[in-house]
């Protein structure tokens, strides 16, 4: 059924499911209606514990949306985004005219070879010609960013990532629901299609009911808050990303506002990767809310950035699978 409708659409999918996700989840799912992509919530894949509201489910659906609108002007195709949220069926509806007069966005060509890099940096400085630039694609009419790049600020954020860090870390249905989302061997990695492969945090390689027994019993608050602090003095910056309203429209829009950020990162050679502990936790959100004095707004992403090298990618699940239903 799938090979009947346009190879063009195919594509536009296949670009939009590159997108970032918590734990890798990759938590959509796609229907192609005549001229029309539709883009759903796969709540199969939600994380009910460390994701309780479904924010996190949210903004990566709109980084999957930013993704199919940069592919389908790529291709010649102008795109008419509609969200519809009622019902309990959520959706957001993507018309596709073809356009010849529609003019590709550069940061189409980094979709590929964006990564969630979650390695140490470097403690190099990133220049400010180039943080303007990660600010312009950042920001949008509902989405504000506090950027975070001196010594003092990011001391003072770091309070936030370690609170954070030990709550979590000292709940055990956190803990099982992240470990059962880890791929702890390459074969793995590559059957399920999904999850944080280990490699790519640069743990070695181990059969998974090893890991499991490692990450469940060896693993604590207190270690995990001492990799985080050495992670936290080699960034050499945060970007905190901001809702203005905590609505799933919001949600969205700030998705697709870090998605541009991240494909803004990979051009300019800047690798980066989520620390979103003190947004997850509801307690130190509000610390923060008070700190940056944020009032109604809501801090829902918390991104890190520096320089560094590439680091093996978690794998993704084939185009096919995550195409729910085709009516042509």
């Amino acid at each position: 059924m799938i090979h009947t409708v346009h190879p063009e659409f195919i594509k536009m999918i296949a670009d939009a499911a590159k997108a970032p996700s918590g734990h890798n989840t990759q938590p959509w799912k796609f229907s192609i209606e005549a001229n029309r992509i539709i883009l759903e919530p796969d709540f199969s894949r939600r994380l009910a514990v460390v994701d309780a509201d479904d924010h996190a489910l949210y903004i990566s659906l709109g980084c999957a949306l930013e993704n199919l609108i940069l592919s389908a002007k790529a291709h010649e195709f102008s795109p008419t985004v509609s969200f519809n949220f009622q019902n309990g069926k959520d959706n957001i509806s993507v018309d596709l005219i073809k356009s010849s007069g529609e003019k590709k966005d550069l940061l189409y060509d980094y979709i590929n070879s964006r990564q969630s890099t979650r390695n140490e940096y470097s403690q190099q400085s990133i220049e400010q010609s180039k943080l303007n630039q990660l600010k312009s694609q950042a920001v949008q009419d509902s989405v504000e960013v506090l950027f975070f790049t001196n010594k003092e600020q990011i001391n003072q954020l770091a309070s936030f990532i370690i609170e954070g860090s030990n709550r979590q870390f000292s709940n055990r249905h956190f803990v099982n629901e992240l470990v059962s989302w880890f791929r702890f061997s390459k074969q793995t990695a590559q059957e399920k299609g999904d999850g944080i492969w280990t490699s790519s945090m640069g743990l070695p390689a181990m059969p998974g009911f090893i890991g499991n027994i490692v990450m469940k019993h060896f693993v604590s608050a207190g270690s995990e808050a001492k990799r985080w602090r050495k992670l936290i003095d080699k960034t050499a910056g945060f970007a905190l990303f901001i809702a203005q309203e905590n609505t799933k429209t919001n949600w969205i829009t700030l998705g697709q506002s870090f998605q541009r950020f991240g494909l803004k990162a990979t051009e300019l050679n800047i690798m980066h990767a989520h620390v979103n502990m003190p947004c997850e936790e509801i307690e130190v959100r509000k610390k923060m809310i008070e700190q940056y004095q944020l009032g109604t707004r809501q801090p829902l992403l918390l991104i890190r950035f520096g320089y560094s090298g590439k680091m093996p990618c978690s794998f993704r699940r084939n185009t096919e699978s995550v195409i729910a239903q085709v009516f042509v």
